[in-house]
């Protein structure tokens, strides 16, 4: 039976990731790994580990032996820089240093970001994975000097390293440190509450929305068919305005309620009008190809 461990496993695509392998007819072994002391469903073994913990993560590695590593662990939606650099870009390294001391031979994906393409112009749309990287934030930042972590041992180790950048994920349970997920906390409180407004941020941008369920499809067909050294896209493929997302949510949802745009919550610089990618490079290599509609993800959210 080939062995998965899946990092961040108490988060919001580690839960997915958990609960998709356990659904598989060939269902591998699942290890679980979390910094968080939690009920993990769907595994076989959890192991409570911080992996800013080098030797922690070598014994985790010694001890699983896994065939893939899909590395989900992370954290998003801060301005620290310190902080986001050791949690996105240290346990990438102390992960394939195990791999490559104790199983060399295993798979790895790990999970970088659109963020780490930051400001594109227009005529460089659709983003494909050669686009030029310009980070505009600091998780892009550290997105993306862990991807060259990876690519790196690949180079020099011949580890089976792979990256998958996903667009901007949508399904229940998102972070409302995004959109959706903000969208969906503040329209289910202002129903229980009787609240008419909402208040928003900028509505006049464009995002590429993926379901999570398509994500850990993309994901777990890398593991099956592997590209060693290469980054896929995640995404839909195309770009749907904020507003427009916000008044699919409020139909979703039922509720009669106005939305007012915040200054506070504008972004500024950091914000980026218009992005959507390509998913051309991973469709060919093993044909995945999104397949849940944006309505069918807003739908979950209120479940």
């Amino acid at each position: 039976m080939m062995r998965v461990l899946v990092t961040g496993a108490a988060g919001f695509a580690g839960r997915y990731m958990c609960d998709y392998l356990s659904s598989l007819n060939d269902r591998p072994q699942i290890i679980a790994t979390d910094v968080a002391d939690c009920n993990v469903h769907n595994c076989d073994s959890f192991h409570k580990i911080d992996l800013l913990s080098s030797e922690d993560v070598a014994n985790l590695i010694k001890q699983t032996m896994p065939d893939c590593i899909i590395h989900l662990a992370g954290i998003f939606g801060m301005e620290d820089f310190d902080a986001i650099y050791q949690a996105n870009v240290l346990p990438m390294f102390f992960l394939l240093e195990a791999s490559l001391k104790y199983r060399p031979d295993v798979i790895f994906i790990a999970t970088g970001s659109a963020a780490e393409y930051g400001k594109i112009k227009t005529k460089q749309l659709p983003i494909v994975e050669n686009t030029e990287c310009n980070p505009v934030t600091p998780y892009g930042l550290s997105k993306i000097l862990a991807t060259e972590i990876a690519q790196y041992y690949h180079r020099r180790h011949n580890l089976c390293t792979m990256i998958v950048r996903p667009f901007q994920l949508i399904g229940k349970g998102v972070t409302v440190r995004l959109a959706p997920g903000s969208f969906a906390a503040q329209l289910q409180k202002a129903i229980c509450e009787g609240m008419e407004v909402i208040k928003v941020g900028n509505l006049e941008s464009s995002r590429d929305f993926l379901a999570i369920e398509d994500a850990i499809v993309g994901i777990w067909s890398l593991c099956k068919k592997p590209a060693c050294g290469q980054i896929f896209n995640l995404c839909s493929g195309q770009a749907t305005k904020i507003s427009d997302l916000l008044n699919m949510m409020i139909a979703q949802s039922g509720a009669k309620i106005r939305f007012e745009v915040d200054p506070s919550m504008l972004r500024g610089n950091s914000d980026i009008s218009s992005v959507y990618g390509s998913y051309e490079k991973i469709k060919k290599h093993c044909g995945w190809h999104p397949e849940v509609e944006l309505k069918e993800s807003i739908s979950a959210m209120f479940v």
